[in-house]
């Protein structure tokens, strides 16, 4: 018999996804390369990003504007006692790095507003983009993102002992929007004024629910994710819906809608080397180039957010200055102090008249003052790596991508 010699042998128990592996469509190397965003670090948040991070995911950014309360613990699985008061985004992602096998893992994080201070640029860097909420704007607002950034999503949601996820990908319709009823739609504006500023008393709706519903409806999310980040087919449109009580499990198949407004996605994107704490002067001053957009060129904010100079008063109409973007104004700062002390408040209004505004939705180089060209972008409300619209003297469009230097410090 002829002798042989082991020259090397593999311990399988060794490799932490031997089991995953074994699935025959599975790619490890596609997931430990994948960029995925997670919105929302609550109850189903916290299950999605500890599956993705058990799972391989390599990249992983996580965007929330809460912070931990005591009621959130039996439902967190990432968070502690001593956790209660700090940042969700923060804590989600120191936990997730201690539980990820990968020591190379990349995370990062973001603590604030996901509908005005997330550029669509950063859903245009994510291969996938997975909803852990519980309102219908920021749902919107993703959906938007996602369709003029042509990035996929998985939505989620639960009720009770109720589940549902869907899966959209851009320009394939339907989007999210497309089946959304007038009640929701206008439940999306609960948080604002009909001045679109925000309401300083609003409180958030609270879902009845418990840990196990999250663990199922983040099992099927994440499910999906894998498979459409493995290169497997994912259903569009399809609503998957679970009804714990009684056990009932059914797969709805949901219609584009022809009038939906939400279908809008950008042609091409030229990124450019500003970020948000640039000045505006020095944007327009590059961007009035020839080989850019030429003289003339404006930033154009219409359709996308507005800015405000000043109003006036809503009881005694004397003017108030601003020069704030609407979503950093509280609809009770249309008061002013003198009337204030008065016991006046914006709930004492009309609420269903809009306040007098003095805004400016277009800058450039001629129509703007000096103080306003020396505000950085942020200042002007402008998003964190933010696709910005130009327009030049004829009224053609151009896009630019802003880059970013204070979020996405590690996912690249």
């Amino acid at each position: 018999m002829k002798k042989f010699n082991i020259k090397s042998s593999v311990n399988i128990e060794e490799n932490p996804t031997d089991r995953q592996e074994r699935i025959s469509w599975w790619s490890q190397e596609k997931l430990k390369k994948a960029k995925v965003m997670v919105v929302g670090a609550g109850a189903i948040g916290n299950e999605t990003l500890k599956n993705l991070a058990l799972l391989g995911i390599g990249n992983i950014f996580i965007v929330d504007f809460d912070i931990i309360s005591t009621s959130n613990l039996s439902r967190t699985v990432l968070f502690r006692k001593d956790d209660v008061g700090r940042k969700k985004a923060e804590v989600a992602a120191k936990r997730i790095k201690e539980l990820a096998f990968y020591d190379d893992i990349n995370v990062d994080w973001f603590h604030g507003d996901l509908v005005w201070e997330i550029g669509t640029g950063i859903y245009e860097e994510m291969d996938l983009v997975l909803g852990c909420l519980d309102n219908v704007e920021a749902r919107m607002s993703i959906n938007k993102q996602c369709w003029l950034a042509k990035t996929p999503w998985i939505d989620s949601g639960m009720y009770e002992l109720g589940m549902r996820v869907e899966f959209y990908n851009p320009p394939q319709e339907p989007c999210y929007q497309c089946n959304l009823t007038p009640q929701q739609m206008q439940n999306a504006n609960k948080r604002y004024s009909c001045d679109q500023a925000k309401l300083k008393a609003f409180d958030e709706e609270k879902m009845p629910t418990t840990q196990i519903t999250s663990a199922i409806v983040s099992g099927i999310q994440v499910q999906e994710a894998i498979k459409f980040l493995c290169g497997e087919k994912v259903a569009i449109g399809k609503k998957i819906y679970f009804q714990g009580k009684n056990n009932d499990f059914d797969i709805f198949s949901k219609q584009a809608n022809p009038l939906c407004d939400a279908h809008a996605s950008y042609p091409k994107v030229v990124t450019i080397p500003f970020d948000v704490h640039s000045k505006l002067k020095d944007l327009l001053t590059f961007i009035s180039q020839d080989m850019y957009a030429g003289k003339h060129a404006s930033l154009d904010f219409r359709g996308d957010r507005a800015f405000i100079k000043a109003v006036s008063c809503r009881t005694c109409f004397s003017e108030i200055s601003f020069m704030r973007p609407t979503f950093r104004i509280n609809a009770d700062e249309f008061i002013c102090e003198n009337c204030k002390t008065k016991g006046k408040s914006y709930a004492s209004t009309n609420t269903n008249l809009e306040t007098k505004k003095i805004t400016q939705e277009v800058f450039n180089l001629e129509n703007t003052n000096q103080k306003l060209l020396n505000f950085t972008l942020h200042e002007l409300g402008v998003p964190y790596m933010h696709i910005i619209a130009i327009i030049n003297h004829k009224g053609k469009y151009s896009y630019f991508k802003l880059i970013d230097k204070t979020i996405l410090k590690t996912i690249k």
